[in-house]
């Protein structure tokens, strides 16, 4: 079998004369370079990158993760040290005075429950009245013709009953014209609640008398 002395039946690509090439590498890790195909050896230390230590929150800026610290009250996320947002504690919000988180009630935004009016119907009255018919018949004997039991004060007919919408009694005014006038009924921050105790026996009037003290106010944050 007649065997070729020469690369002459090798070609490149487009048909054209072959060229060999040699192609070298590079192992990261070894120590020294052997001879043949490896010409280069790196540590592994020489190639690592200092990536940072996100996500801890450091004030770093390295191309891959930008962190700045807010250095001035008022911008987002600013707290001087020692200052930190505690509910009904803070009286600062990133550096500016805000009494926002101070107070953590709802609807009103009293520091304190306080009392509105009453809310219902008057159906408990009635009944201690005698005008609830509990089996379904008037005073004069008639069936009653309405789902509605309550009776109207001479009995003859249905009735339905009041709404419930009183006010708390003002001792000082001596009303209940208006809701939660009063210190009891309306608590704030500086006359936080009342204690009613009889200890004048001189003077009897409400508005007058020394029967009636005010909470010590509630100061600082």
């Amino acid at each position: 079998m007649a065997v070729p002395s020469s690369n002459s039946h090798l070609k490149n690509t487009s048909g054209g004369a072959f060229t060999a090439t040699t192609e070298g590498g590079t192992v990261l890790g070894n120590t020294t370079t052997t001879a043949g195909v490896i010409t280069k050896a790196l540590a592994l230390k020489d190639n690592s990158t200092d990536f940072g230590r996100i996500p801890l929150p450091l004030v770093r800026n390295n191309g891959l993760a930008g962190n700045h610290k807010p250095l001035s009250a008022g911008v987002f996320a600013y707290g001087a040290a020692g200052n930190y947002v505690i509910a009904a504690s803070s009286a600062t919000l990133s550096g500016v005075a805000s009494t926002k988180v101070l107070i953590t009630g709802k609807a009103r935004g009293q520091s304190i429950a306080q009392f509105e009016h009453d809310y219902g119907a008057g159906t408990t009255s009635l009944i201690r009245a005698n005008r609830f018919s509990r089996v379904g018949f008037l005073n004069n004997g008639n069936k009653l013709s309405s789902r509605r039991l309550f009776l109207n004060a001479a009995g003859t007919a249905a009735a339905a009953p009041s709404s419930l919408n009183g006010n708390m009694f003002d001792p000082v005014a001596g009303n209940n014209t208006n809701k939660h006038t009063d210190s009891a009924a309306n608590p704030t921050r500086t006359i936080p609640g009342e204690l009613v105790m009889k200890v004048d026996f001189v003077t009897t009037a409400v508005a007058s008398g020394g029967d009636f003290f005010d909470y010590a106010a509630i100061t600082g944050v």
